[in-house]
């Protein structure tokens, strides 16, 4: 969730400071213990998550520190059979207000989403008001809402993508109806949007036939007043035209399957009230909560919150994720271990794999703290982030990239204790100016070494591209190359993602 960095009232503490300038997504920092169970999106092809299909794990261990239930899909689906959905979830084509069945889960949502505004990530100037109408008489949200509805029957007509954006009014004799979406309880929010947990009912026979098997979804639905028409210009064309394929290969009489590295984005819809959300598959955890579980679970300090094995293979999966995106024409933007979510497994090896999320309004995003690349924090720095676009390029994500894998190696955010992280500006200048990086731990393999530094170089063209970062992984790796001999033999040899052409109409 992309959110422009507001400070509350007061100032914040060092350690509030630093977590601010590098901290976690809205809408991919899901809430500590609420379990979001992995499964294969039955609209978008045949994708299967595990090499060896195990089943997902019990919820996140630390569920039992919170007083609160998470959603489960048996109390999304009970609300969905009663009538006007009286115990407080409803249909998302209603448009109300979406309350909750237990007064404890509010307050303790509630409670960790104000906590978490000094971490959300921040917007162009361009875009940070201009997609909302603000006012207190309610005119601007009558505004958005009529303007959103013609946006949307505008995108549904689409020639090349318009299956993309889809209603769930449970209206059988509309040809642009789905289904029915029923929402379930809140349990996120940044500055743009709030998450849902969701039940969805599918008209297509063939995708109720496999949503039997216990599929799970979430819904990114953007505020009251949020225009359609602003939004329309951050989607990514790579986003539609992978929908696109994915629904090709799914009515193929021998369709694929194909591995997923990503964050499955289902569908665009609308609520009758004129909100536009996202329709997208959940997972377990976002990493950076794992990583914050391992390292208090740590008994040496010298050492990473994962094995040698399981971090490399999680660099692995993130580096795939972007390849994925970057064939894709796709800038993420805001690459971090905040913006992966994670699928955790109980006895298979790899024990966790990583998807790289978050990417879907990627367009007008600058990024968080010290995850940015130097030519951004430049274009920051002069406010003119909005105007630099050629910034926000393949070699900046590749910067990103590489903190998020200091990230999964040291399991602290860039300079997070370092000596001067309560002096932003000072820092920003000796990491624009003077090469500052954070000072990797002394366990960490050369090579590794080699790759962060590779990544973290000034010059955007002195930077490895993916492809190149693939193969450095994979030549120094013997647990990566056990990893690719897995994926050859389930997927064939040419399992990575190859550039798809797109459309641009």
């Amino acid at each position: 969730m992309r959110c422009r960095s507001d400070r509350q009232a007061g100032r914040l503490s060092s350690s509030e400071e630093r977590r601010a300038m590098a901290g976690t997504s809205g809408c991919s920092r899901q809430l500590e213990g609420l379990k979001l169970s992995d499964t294969s999106c039955a609209t978008s092809g045949a994708d299967e998550g595990s090499d060896d299909k195990a089943p997902p794990s019990e919820a996140h261990p630390a569920s039992a520190l919170l007083s609160f239930p998470s959603a489960s899909s048996e109390s999304i689906m009970e609300t969905a059979e009663s009538v006007g959905c009286s115990a407080g979830t409803r249909s998302v084509a209603s448009g109300a207000d979406h309350t909750t069945t237990s007064s404890s889960f509010v307050s303790a949502v509630e409670e960790q989403i104000e906590r978490s505004k000094a971490h959300w990530s921040t917007l162009a100037d361009a875009l940070s008001g201009g997609g909302m109408a603000e006012d207190e008489d309610g005119e601007g949200d009558c505004e958005a809402e009529e303007s959103n509805k013609q946006e949307f029957m505008q995108l549904q007509r689409h020639s090349t993508w318009g299956t993309f954006f889809r209603t769930f009014y449970g209206e059988d004799e509309n040809p642009y109806d789905s289904g029915e979406l029923v929402v379930g309880e809140k349990f996120a929010e940044g500055g743009q949007a709030e998450l849902f947990h969701a039940k969805v009912t599918w008209r297509n026979p063939r995708i109720i036939e496999k949503d039997e098997k216990a599929f799970e979804y979430v819904v990114k639905v953007f505020k009251k007043g949020t225009f359609l028409r602003d939004l329309k210009s951050q989607l990514p064309h790579g986003l539609l035209q992978h929908h696109v394929k994915a629904l090709e290969n799914r009515e193929s009489p021998t369709p694929k399957v194909n591995p997923r590295h990503f964050c499955r984005v289902v569908r665009g819809i609308l609520m009758k009230n004129g909100q536009f959300a996202f329709l997208m598959q959940k997972d377990d955890f976002d990493l950076r909560s794992l990583i914050e579980r391992n390292m208090k679970l740590r008994s040496d300090g010298d050492c990473g919150p994962f094995s040698k094995e399981d971090g490399e293979v999680m660099m692995y999966d993130i580096a795939l994720g972007l390849e994925w995106l970057h064939n894709r024409d796709i800038i993420h933007r805001d690459l971090k271990a905040s913006n992966v979510l994670v699928k955790e497994f109980k006895s298979t090896w790899p024990q966790w794999r990583c998807f790289v999320a978050d990417y879907e309004c990627s367009i007008g995003v600058v990024g968080t703290g010290f995850f940015r690349a130097p030519e951004i924090l430049q274009a920051c720095k002069e406010r003119m982030a909005s105007q630099r676009v050629e910034v926000f390029s393949r070699a900046a994500d590749v910067y990103a990239y590489g903190m998020t894998c200091y990230e999964v190696l040291s399991g602290t955010l860039p300079f997070e204790d370092h000596p001067l992280s309560s002096k932003i500006r000072l820092l920003t200048d000796l990491v624009i100016n003077q090469f500052l990086r954070p000072e990797i731990p002394e366990y960490v393999e050369s090579w590794a070494q080699e790759l962060l530094k590779w990544c973290w170089q000034c010059d955007p063209v002195a930077r490895p591209t993916i492809e190149e970062i693939l193969d450095m992984l994979s030549r120094n790796s013997t647990s990566i190359r056990k990893r690719e001999r897995s994926m050859k033999k389930r997927y064939g040899d040419n399992f990575r993602y190859i550039l798809v052409p797109l459309s641009r109409s």
